[in-house]
């Protein structure tokens, strides 16, 4: 459990409804899991990562950084290549935050944000909005009642917003690559996931696009390849495919 504000948030999509006019509408939701204060309910109508980035990029700026992001294993946070990182969570590592994946198939490890969607989805989406506009103002109102005037057993029958500080880490303007170790290669990730090593095209994996990465020398033969501090896995000298994963993850464990 988090102890205080913007030591973890949690993100998640509640599933999509249309509104009355036909309108689809996917809502992406982050909670702040120590005051239980919602940082964002914001209704997008696509799932994916451009959306998904644009939408927290606002809330960063507006809020700061959390230490950590808990999320699924599903698009677009999580993927099958290397670290189980998309795109979007390899940004937020890029921004120091630790990305923290629930158990595959155990919704029950972020109970507390499920629950907030059953509440959202009875008490904004049941019946739905006319039009996607009515909507956003029907969740604005929501959302405001939720975090200043509606008391939380969970945190002795107070309201979020009297817990709740924004984050003393700041968005950054710009982000500049990572630097990595002297006597180290480096190479940035191009289109399609690719660097071009020892001339030869070599797959990295498409969620480390435009990023710089590092290769070590571990052994006569063998190249471990890390983005920033993390362990991506390992390019062979005698192969010609893609890397080597290193299939681990930051998961959150059953307690």
């Amino acid at each position: 459990m988090a102890k205080s504000p913007n030591e973890v948030w949690t993100v998640d999509f509640k599933g999509w409804f249309r509104t009355g006019d036909g309108s689809r509408v996917e809502p992406l939701t982050v909670r702040d899991l120590a005051s239980r204060y919602i940082l964002g309910i914001i209704l997008l109508g696509r799932q994916n990562i451009s959306d998904c980035r644009q939408a927290l990029e606002k809330t960063f700026h507006q809020y700061g950084l959390p230490r950590i992001i808990r999320v699924d294993n599903g698009s677009p946070f999580g993927a099958v290549g290397a670290l189980g990182l998309t795109r979007l969570s390899a940004w937020w590592v890029k921004l120091g935050i630790q990305v923290e994946f629930i158990a595959p198939g155990c919704p029950e490890q972020n109970g507390a944000h499920e629950q907030l969607h059953r509440v959202y989805q009875e008490e904004v989406v049941e019946p739905v909005a006319w039009s996607l506009r009515a909507q956003k103002s029907r969740t604005q109102r929501w959302l405001r009642h939720y975090n200043y005037e509606r008391p939380h057993q969970g945190i002795g029958m107070r309201v979020p917003a009297a817990l709740y500080r924004k984050s003393p880490r700041k968005m950054p303007k710009r982000l500049k690559h990572w630097r990595y170790e002297s006597g180290w290669e480096s190479r940035l990730v191009k289109g399609k996931g690719m660097i071009s090593f020892d001339g030869r095209g070599r797959f990295i994996g498409e969620a480390f696009e435009g990023q710089r990465v590092g290769l070590k020398r571990s052994r006569p033969g063998a190249w471990e390849v890390y983005l920033g501090p993390l362990l991506i896995g390992e390019l062979w000298d005698s192969e010609t495919s893609g890397i080597r994963a290193a299939w681990y993850r930051k998961a959150r464990r059953r307690k």
